[in-house]
């Protein structure tokens, strides 16, 4: 399944946001980066899966 986003990119654009304000919505910016990370790791592990013969 491809995707035009890089989660990588997003995570840094999100963990940038949430240093720029306050309280309740940095956290909503930093659960959002955690889960662009998330999506990273994800997207990781299917490219070394589909590259393992098997």
């Amino acid at each position: 399944m491809g995707s035009d986003y890089d989660p990588q990119y997003q995570a840094e654009a999100a963990m940038k946001e949430a240093g720029r304000v306050d309280g309740f919505e940095r956290q909503r910016w930093i659960r959002l980066a955690q889960a662009w990370l998330e999506l990273a790791r994800i997207r990781e592990g299917e490219g070394t899966a589909a590259e393992q013969p098997g």
